[in-house]
């Protein structure tokens, strides 16, 4: 489904990444967990060309290409296979939720007005927001906007999905309701690839758990085998932190 090897990104003398390596099967759900700084959204970001990475190469089905020389063309292609949802919802705020789930739909993949108006409202009814659909952002919470933003991702109908963060903006009242998106998603069999804090969410969700720290990956494995019995010294005191806060 998706295979990253080798990925390095560096800003200015900044390294980031320094030689990451991923596997991602059909129907994983694969958390991302780590410290501020260690490359958790950089590395999803890559994935996606929203940022370029100096090296490293990428398979996603039977597209395969390097970071640093990939075309146009293999960009559109993987973005067509891929969804991101991102931090801060990143909607249109002079488009309703309906636009902002269409605009893609009509503008990226040039499907006809109608059929995609029908898309997005099935994408919004998924997430609970069937009586949302000519509510601006300024008119909806944060959960509500990043669940339009959820709506817009599987509109698209992607191999996978991307999270970065998703609910780290949120109040946390909110965050219940867009996990609760999530959590159906994935019982649903959807690829899903999730930076998050979240610690419920991994131990009850994820199948595949990975820590990374200062670039790397410092250890991956089961839930279990994680949250349990972290092998690595980091991991260890990475989750005793998180889960005293």
């Amino acid at each position: 489904m998706l295979q990253i090897k080798n990925i390095h990104k560096s800003f200015g003398k900044n390294q980031i990444l320094k030689g990451v390596d991923v596997q991602i099967e059909k129907g994983d759900v694969t958390v991302i967990l780590g410290p501020s700084g260690s490359g958790k959204t950089t590395f999803l970001r890559c994935i996606n060309f929203l940022e370029r990475a100096d090296e490293g190469e990428i398979k996603v089905d039977n597209i395969e290409t390097s970071f640093n020389k990939a075309r146009k063309k293999d960009i559109l292609a993987i973005r067509k296979k891929t969804a991101f949802v991102f931090q801060n919802y990143s909607l249109f705020n002079n488009k309703t939720a309906l636009g902002n789930v269409t605009e893609g739909l009509v503008v990226g993949r040039k499907i006809p007005k109608a059929k995609a108006i029908e898309i997005g409202k099935q994408a919004l009814d998924k997430v609970g927001l069937s009586d949302k659909y000519d509510a601006y952002p300024s008119q909806l919470s944060g959960g509500q906007q990043q669940r339009v933003g959820i709506a817009r991702a599987i509109a698209v109908n992607p191999d996978i999905i991307l999270f970065d963060e998703p609910t780290s903006a949120l109040d946390p009242e909110l965050v219940g309701e867009v996990l609760e998106v999530m959590r159906t998603l994935a019982n649903e069999g959807k690829t899903m690839l999730v930076v998050t804090h979240e610690m419920s969410f991994a131990r009850d969700v994820a199948n595949k758990v990975i820590f990374m720290d200062d670039g790397v990956i410092v250890e991956e494995g089961t839930p279990d085998e994680i949250f349990a019995a972290p092998k690595e010294v980091r991991t260890q005191q990475f989750l005793k932190r998180i889960l005293r806060d």
